[in-house]
């Protein structure tokens, strides 16, 4: 049976560097779960109110 987790990580900051900035969070976060075995499931950016940018994250083991 596998076990699922959420995650989310959020960036506020200006418009276009708070992009790279997530996009950099995630990838990190990403290559060291897959590096420990887990299964990447999905992931889903929105925005909160104009001013924070947030990922949702599921893996899953």
């Amino acid at each position: 049976m596998k076990k699922y987790e959420i995650h989310t990580i959020s960036e506020k900051a200006g418009f276009s560097s708070m992009k790279e900035k997530l996009n950099q969070k995630v990838e990190q976060f990403l290559n060291e779960k897959g590096n420990a075995g887990y299964e990447i499931v999905s992931v889903s950016f929105t925005y909160y109110e104009g001013a924070e940018l947030i990922a949702f994250i599921t893996i899953c083991r």
